[in-house]
């Protein structure tokens, strides 16, 4: 069951937008996809904070954070054809102000692989070179076709 239905001209105006941003960030690289990502788990830490208060809280979010590999808790990923980039981001009224760089992968050297974590499929990075993991899910409550075009095009399985 869909939640949202995503208007197909306002997610392209919105991609634009966040592409037009990127571009100095990148290097003057072809942007393949990019996509809004989160750590995964909100609802436990959600319902943490509501039912069980500032121990149990911090605990998960301290899970959240070990299982993102340490990124940001809303970020921003960029593909390109030989690098991965990932970048913290603020929503600014209906847009997004990007951030810092949090990482930057060469493509050649990630292991991503594709998962379900309760409704949301998941995005495994792994740098084995660099001992680096990181699981993510898309930013929204549902799986969103920014997110799903940057898994598939890491992945190279579609959506």
């Amino acid at each position: 069951m869909a939640w949202f239905k995503y208007d197909e001209s306002e997610l392209a105006e919105g991609k634009r937008k966040l592409a037009d941003e990127l571009a100095p960030r990148i290097g003057g690289e072809e942007l393949v996809a990019v996509g809004l990502f989160r750590r995964p788990m909100f609802g436990a830490s959600y319902a943490a904070g509501k039912l069980g208060g500032a121990l149990p809280s911090a605990a998960i979010n301290l899970a959240r954070k070990k299982r993102a590999g340490g990124m940001p808790d809303r970020l921003i990923l960029a593909v390109t054809p030989t690098r991965l980039y990932a970048f913290s981001f603020k929503p600014k009224g209906r847009g997004y102000r990007v951030k810092d760089e949090a990482a930057v992968w060469e493509r050649s050297n990630l292991e991503c692989s594709r998962g379900r974590g309760g409704n949301m499929t998941t995005l495994t990075i792994a740098s084995p070179s660099e001992g680096e993991k990181a699981t993510l899910v898309g930013s929204s409550v549902e799986d969103d076709p920014w997110s799903q075009e940057v898994i598939g095009e890491l992945t190279g399985t579609p959506a």
